[in-house]
Formats: C-alpha cells, sequence, structure tokens
C-alpha cells in the first residue's frame, strides 16, 4: 500500500513540475503570485488537478524539454484557459 501512495505522490510531484513549467514558458512564475495573492492556492491547486487529467503528460514534458523560451500552448493543455486569464492580468 506505501507504493501505491508513493507513487500518487511522485505523479502529483510531477504534474505539478509540468504545471509550472508551463506557466513559466507563458511568462508566469505561479509560486510567486500566490505568494502575491494574485492566485488562490485553491486555483493552483486546481490546476494540477485539470493536468492530472490530461492524457499527454509525457507529449507536455518532451515539448518543455525539446523547446527553448516562451512557447505556444499546445492545443490539449488543460490549463489553457487559466494561463491566457493570468497573462492578460
Amino acid at each position: 500500500m506505501g507504493s501505491i501512495v508513493m507513487s500518487n505522490t511522485s505523479k502529483r510531484e510531477t504534474h505539478t513540475q509540468l504545471v509550472l513549467s508551463m506557466a513559466d514558458r507563458q511568462g508566469l512564475d505561479l509560486q510567486e503570485m500566490v505568494l502575491r495573492a494574485e492566485l488562490s492556492e485553491t486555483d493552483f491547486e486546481h490546476a494540477i488537478d485539470q493536468c492530472l487529467g490530461c492524457t499527454q503528460p509525457a507529449a507536455c514534458k518532451c515539448l518543455l524539454e525539446n523547446s527553448m523560451g516562451q512557447l505556444n500552448l499546445p492545443e490539449y493543455c488543460r490549463n489553457e484557459g487559466l494561463f491566457n486569464e493570468l497573462s492578460s492580468k
């Protein structure tokens, strides 16, 4: 049972990093935005939950690893709305 919990924790950590990295590529520092109360912790956790439901995490990771600088969000990104909303502020 411990390995299942560890697996779920690792998966959440992986998706947290994907969300943070993709946001960074959009010019957004989500951790800083949470600290400044520009983004609620609930909304940040929701973004991670959205990412956890994605069917393309390997493609996302590959895209992030193989590109430099700002990039366009892939059409499968489940956080596109959030990122666009935060970018427009």
